[in-house]
């Protein structure tokens, strides 16, 4: 046992004993008992709310799938068709379909 929430094993000895020295035998138990409870509800209602958030993003999921699977297919521009600055703009001609740069003008 390395650490506990960064307590030692000499610290968490001396927490206990110092419990079992202000509570006294007959309330520690029921202590500990309590604090189990507490544990307990803590992790399920962990497990639940992992549950629903799994569930959700499940349903999520589905419905972007559905949602792609839906959509129409969107055309893409010919490959002729290139994005040229207009000639007066003073900058180089952009064409991203074709790998070679145009002349100079």
């Amino acid at each position: 046992m390395d650490s506990l929430f960064g307590i030692g094993p000499m610290e968490l000895a001396f927490i206990f004993l110092l419990a079992f020295i202000l509570l006294g035998p007959r309330d520690l138990p029921r202590l500990a008992y309590q604090l189990g409870r507490w544990a307990r509800q803590a992790q399920e209602l962990y497990a639940e709310f992992r549950r629903e958030w799994e569930a959700e993003i499940q349903e999520v999921s589905r419905e972007l799938e559905r949602a792609t699977a839906e959509a129409p297919e969107v055309p893409l521009p010919p490959s002729a068709a290139a994005y040229q600055l207009p000639p007066d703009s003073g900058t180089a001609h952009a064409h991203p379909s074709s790998p070679n740069p145009p002349p100079a003008a």
